[in-house]
């Protein structure tokens, strides 16, 4: 297989979100094990199968997109040429096969059907939201196949060790109502793009512009937007107030995350469509420290705060190496990639 084509394949299954994600699911077993030691083959094969599923996830957008992201994210490798669609096709299939021989294998191994059928669920919404006949993405349900997907990252690790318990329904239940909200922030980002391209010709104000791919006013967007990921955070002093957030977690999720997602919205009220993919770009960056939060809180469990947080910036670290494999044009990748065409 030629080297261009092998990078044209890790590119399509945007690695960087891989990894990005991974400590949800990785920050859910430890915290799952409570001490105890993980059975380090079921361990192993659910790592490696949750990092294929996330893959697929990915590769299903890079495909099922390749004509928009002409227009939206031209460093797609079906966009560069580095792919064709056929030798994308058949490898989507051969991966989508080996999720299938991995999620056999972990059933065989863990005899938990509940692990099985939250990765299996994951994995349909992961197709379901990119890819025909449904392709959910371009509906007003969108965001909530998305959700659903964030929201079952840490389920499914604590599943693999644990049964779930009010603290990890808790966790997933913030992450899905954050969510929603992150996806119509990419929404607005694609509007903003197609607007700035002259995709878009529309005069009116810019809150009744219509917003790509929800085919809702980008007023009732930015409504939604707020409410769902400032929304979320309130319900983490209720829950530490309850008892089901620790002081660390709790602490952790009111200052980075939360900071980041009002500046969100700062943004959004002096340009909502012009700021947009800055606001994009931000609340990637509130997710990942939503993210590395539960991982340090979990890690500390195990060793000293002084040692977590050489960890959480090595993770930062490799985060960025990572988006550079495959985003070789740079922050503008995320925020104005026209500019780079």
């Amino acid at each position: 297989m030629k080297k261009q084509t092998l990078s044209g394949l890790w590119k399509a299954n945007v690695p960087p979100f891989v990894w990005l994600w991974s400590p949800l699911w990785i920050g859910a077993i430890i915290l799952g094990l409570d001490g105890a030691a993980p059975e380090w083959t079921a361990t192993g094969i659910f790592l490696a199968t949750m990092a294929v599923l996330i893959a697929i996830a990915q590769y299903a957008n890079t495909y099922a997109d390749r004509e928009e992201d002409r227009l939206y994210i031209p460093s797609n490798p079906l966009v560069t040429g580095e792919l064709t669609a056929k030798t994308a096709r058949n490898a989507f299939i051969t991966q989508n096969i080996l999720a299938g021989l991995l999620l056999l294998a972990l059933l065989l191994i863990t005899d938990n059907y509940h692990l099985i059928i939250a990765m299996a669920a994951g994995w349909f919404v992961g197709l379901a939201y990119s890819l025909p006949p449904l392709r959910l993405k371009e509906t007003i349900w969108g965001p909530i196949p998305h959700a659903i997907g964030m929201a079952l990252l840490p389920i499914t690790g604590w599943l693999l060790v644990a049964s779930l318990n009010k603290f990890i329904i808790a966790f997933a239940v913030f992450l899905f109502i954050h969510a929603l909200g992150f996806e119509i922030t990419n929404k607005l980002r694609k509007t903003s793009h197609a607007l700035s391209r002259g995709h878009i010709q529309d005069n009116r104000n810019v809150y009744d512009v219509s917003t790509v791919g929800l085919k809702l006013k980008v007023k009732t967007a930015t409504g939604i937007e707020a409410i769902t990921t400032l929304g979320a955070f309130i319900l983490v002093p209720v829950f530490w107030h309850l008892g089901i957030f620790d002081v660390p977690l709790s602490i952790g999720l009111l200052t980075l995350p939360l900071i980041l997602t009002v500046l969100v919205f700062v943004l959004r009220i002096r340009a909502p469509l012009a700021n947009a993919p800055k606001c994009m770009l931000v609340m990637t960056m509130a997710w990942i420290f939503t993210a590395l939060i539960l991982l340090g809180v979990a890690l500390a469990t195990l060793f000293h705060w002084g040692y977590v947080i050489p960890v959480c910036i090595g993770f930062i670290v490799v985060s960025l190496l990572l988006v550079r494999t495959i985003y070789p044009f740079g922050r503008r990748a995320f925020t104005a990639p026209w500019l780079e065409i």
